[in-house]
């Protein structure tokens, strides 16, 4: 019955964060930063979730909340600095971890469930890890540059910074979660195996799951699709078998 007490029902709130996509957008061409501050919503209204039951006279929910709060505004004041580890990105680190002690708080205390608790830190966690991991990542540019910009000059003025193609490519990116990947890829498959493979390059040898945490809007069935025709075209190599399958890059 404990570990029931504080479940709730979140396809609501799921289906209000996929169906209200923001068009003001702060992070440029930082994909990274974007899906930090994306994946930083839905856990902080999780947490607000899971502390609604609790009085709001127990210090332990007012500080939960502002930790919440405080991770948003971390997260977006490193739309520039993705790429660093400034002091921004060691407080945004450290926000996190300070959240996850609270949210053991809350187990210890009663006032939520060890399962609750665990799946609350995981994410929380993976959130720091997926900072960690983009810092690399061409993802965590906020500016795209190609050859023609530099060399291609016409009545003195240097082209525009962002290409058509560079358009085209950031809405690619930004395809809503949920989406059947039954459905035929009208918009280029070249974009998610590009996607695909800044990841690896960035990250190393990577499992499906471990791809699958920095590219949150791909399923891991559409990233297993493109890993084998990046295999077919010599791009990736794979070693292991079924569940240890690992992915890199060919060098």
């Amino acid at each position: 019955m404990d570990d029931k007490k504080d479940i709730q029902k979140p396809n609501p709130l799921l289906r209000f964060f996929d169906k209200h996509s923001a068009h003001t957008n702060p992070f440029a061409t930082n994909q990274s930063a974007d899906r930090a501050y994306r994946r930083a919503e839905r856990l902080v209204a999780a947490l607000y979730l899971v502390t609604n039951h609790i009085p709001s006279t127990e210090s332990i929910r007012v500080s939960v909340r502002a930790g919440a709060l405080a991770i948003l505004e971390n997260v977006l004041a490193l739309r520039n600095e993705m790429r660093t580890d400034s002091e921004s990105v060691q407080t945004c680190r450290a926000s996190i971890r300070h959240l996850m002690s609270l949210v053991r708080l809350l187990a210890v205390g009663g006032f939520l469930s060890i399962q609750n608790a665990n799946i609350m830190i995981e994410g929380l966690d993976e959130l720091g890890n997926f900072l960690n991991t983009s810092q690399n990542s061409p993802l965590s540019e906020t500016f795209a540059l190609s050859p023609e910009n530099l060399l291609d000059v016409r009545e003195g003025h240097i082209k525009d910074t962002i290409a058509v193609k560079d358009i085209k490519k950031i809405k690619d990116t930004s395809i809503a979660d949920g989406l059947s990947d039954t459905v035929s890829d009208r918009r280029g498959p070249s974009v998610r195996e590009e996607n695909i493979i800044a990841v690896l390059r960035s990250g190393g040898e990577l499992g499906i799951r471990d791809i699958a945490s920095n590219l949150p809007e791909y399923s891991e069935k559409m990233i297993q699709r493109h890993l084998v025709d990046l295999i077919a075209a010599g791009r990736v190599k794979k070693t292991g078998l079924k569940r240890w399958s690992r992915y890199s890059i060919v060098r």
